[in-house]
């Protein structure tokens, strides 16, 4: 498996982490924003994401959600990302192009390509997506929610699919290069996109809905128009999003905190009582890097192993999969499908080979564009 990673080490199509500078209600920070200081990354974080376990993990390269809640907090994360090069140079550089990823990874460093994790934070305008495309933005979820460009997968549709504005966004993206997100995007959200790129588009953190029944995951029909599409599918370490049994207990403990809450207000020593009292009664269920390697196993016979890669959602999930607690993980997960059958060469197209495979065709159509 060392063989494996040193040729093509893991690209991670989704990570969080700014969510520990940014994230003030998502992760309860003790103030907000916090800094370089406050959440140092050269030693074990109390996170699943830092350098030493990047290292551990042989990550090469990872697509970083630039976390932030508005357009004005987007620059100050962005300010974050480049004063965070700086200090930690030795590990990592921030890429803007797969040749610039192939580069950085051979010379050692952890390539850093900045996403975006829903469109709304450009305030869904096109002037905003060029602005931050020349600051080195180059992937973007096209929508995280229902917003004005697109139906998200988890809310009431607005669009039936995608809008007007969600199509010249689509054109304006593919004509800079930028790598189309469809996580979080409504079935037809998803359909509708496919019908007008023409570039490749990624799913930079989903499964297969074969598989777990859920709005985030992807349908077969889908994974078929992916392949036609000559795109990626970044299969996540998500127990909601891995077995229908881990997303029917979070889903009813949802229920029952929401109901909990509206009936009794402001009472969160009752809520804090009934939601303890539930999950004695209903442990969590164990998803297990078998679970998970069963959506490879799927995909793969479904579509071909060309179109599957890796994207963790590290430091966006709260529970994780068993053996597979943070981004130090990843390999344990290679070794199982090893274990499959899965060959040295298939294991390396997955790691890393597949999504520079992407990236480059869609800077080539950018180019003819």
């Amino acid at each position: 498996m060392d063989h494996v990673l040193k040729l093509s080490p893991i690209i991670d199509g989704h990570n969080d982490l700014f969510a520990w500078y940014f994230g003030c209600n998502y992760k309860k920070l003790p103030k907000c924003p916090e800094d370089i200081a406050d959440y140092p990354l050269d030693t074990l974080s109390k996170g699943q994401t830092d350098i030493p376990r990047w290292r551990n993990g042989a990550v090469g390269a990872v697509q970083l959600n630039i976390y932030s809640d508005s357009l004005s907090s987007f620059l100050d994360a962005y300010d974050l990302l480049f004063r965070l090069e700086k200090v930690y140079n030795k590990d990592l550089q921030i890429v803007q192009s797969a040749d610039g990823m192939r580069k950085a990874i051979k010379n050692g460093k952890i390539a850093i390509l900045p996403m975006l994790e829903g469109s709304d934070r450009l305030e869904s305008k096109l002037s905003n997506l060029r602005l931050f495309y020349k600051l080195g933005l180059r992937c973007v979820t096209f929508t995280y929610t229902t917003g004005d460009l697109a139906d998200g997968s988890d809310d009431l549709p607005k669009h039936n699919g995608i809008s007007p504005l969600g199509r010249s966004m689509v054109k304006e993206m593919n004509r800079l290069g930028m790598l189309i997100d469809l996580s979080h995007a409504s079935a037809k959200t998803m359909s509708d996109i496919l019908d007008i790129t023409e570039t490749p588009v990624i799913f930079s953190h989903s499964n297969a809905r074969k598989l777990c029944d859920v709005n985030r995951n992807v349908p077969d029909t889908i994974l078929l128009r992916l392949k036609a599409n000559k795109g990626l599918i970044m299969l996540d370490m998500v127990p909601d999003h891995t077995t229908n049994k881990f997303a029917n207990w979070v889903n009813t403990g949802d229920s029952i905190y929401y109901a909990t809450k509206k009936q009794f207000p402001g009472d969160k020593a009752k809520l804090r009582t009934v939601m303890d009292q539930w999950e004695l009664e209903n442990p969590k269920p164990t998803v297990s890097i078998s679970d998970i390697a069963d959506h490879f196993d799927y995909v793969k016979k479904l579509i071909g192993v060309e179109y599957i890669g890796i994207g963790g959602d590290y430091d966006g999930i709260e529970y994780t999969i068993e053996g597979l607690e943070d981004v130090s993980c990843f390999p344990k997960l290679l070794v199982e499908l090893a274990k499959r059958g899965w060959t040295k060469t298939e294991l390396k197209k997955i790691t890393g080979e597949n999504y520079l495979r992407v990236f480059s065709d869609i800077e080539k159509k950018s180019k003819a564009l």
